[in-house]
């Protein structure tokens, strides 16, 4: 029987690994077929932006535009690609592919970072509303990982980071379009100091639990920043919320902060 039994996982071994390389190669496969896509999809979308900023900027810094569009776009591409091995499935799936098109509509929007001082209120409305979409969109993927059975911790890390992104990319529009001081920058940098600040404490490169709270605060940090960009609200009542939004986003990671070292202890 022991035998019959070491024979049979030495049958199975190789055929897994087969299996498992086969499972890769389809994987990457699919990756590169949306990443291609995606990346027609951006140029497409660039040349009709550049358009449109040649029509509300007098003398447009088209290089810039260039290079704030497909800086991030390369980045977020570059680390998709290296991160595939941690995809738990043989499917790329549906969910991954709409974050992976919020990550384009990210890229787009940071391409009117260098112009966003010289947008009029219809521009700065356009962008808010772009702002607005990309927010929208965001419940939808967790919805379709999870109706799809392809929930992961993959597609989970894929999505916070392009939040995080996002939330950077518009606190620098709003900074840039002269609706707030650079204080709103915290909005957007928060997250990156707190990755930062895990290199130096352990205790902070450890999972977090599930919090309906940080979920909340997140969603109200990034409708905070599309409103203040868009024409409708204006000072005080943008900078009462800009505060508001910081002091809560602050309270959030403190908390956060508090839960890893401690538990750590």
């Amino acid at each position: 029987m022991k035998a019959g039994t070491a024979d049979a996982h030495s049958r199975d071994g190789p055929d897994s690994g087969i299996a498992a390389d086969v499972t890769r190669r389809t994987l990457a496969q699919q990756l590169k077929t949306h990443l291609l896509i995606a990346s027609l999809c951006l140029l497409a979308a660039l040349l009709a932006e550049s358009s449109l900023i040649g029509q509300w900027v007098d003398s447009p810094p088209i290089s810039s535009v260039l290079l704030m569009t497909l800086l991030p776009w390369s980045i977020i591409a570059a680390l998709l690609w290296q991160g595939l091995s941690c995809h738990p499935h043989a499917r790329f799936g549906a969910a991954n592919v709409l974050t992976l098109y919020r990550a384009v509509g990210t890229a787009l929007l940071a391409g009117w970072i260098p112009v966003a001082s010289q947008l009029s209120q219809t521009g700065l409305l356009w962008l808010s509303l772009i702002a607005v979409l990309l927010l929208s969109l965001d419940g939808l993927d967790g919805y379709l990982a999870r109706r799809t059975g392809l929930a992961s911790a993959f597609g989970a890390r894929f999505d916070m980071e392009i939040d995080a992104l996002l939330t950077l990319v518009i606190s620098v529009l709003v900074w840039q379009s002269g609706e707030s001081g650079i204080w709103i920058l915290t909005l957007g940098l928060m997250r990156y100091v707190f990755v930062l600040a895990g290199i130096l404490v352990k205790a902070l490169r450890n999972p977090l639990f599930p919090s309906f709270r940080r979920k909340l605060i997140c969603v109200i940090q990034l409708a905070t920043l599309c409103a203040m960009l868009s024409p409708w609200i204006q000072p005080p009542w943008s900078i009462a919320l800009g505060i508001t939004a910081c002091l809560l986003l602050s309270a959030s990671f403190v908390r956060d902060a508090h839960w890893l070292v401690t538990r750590s202890r």
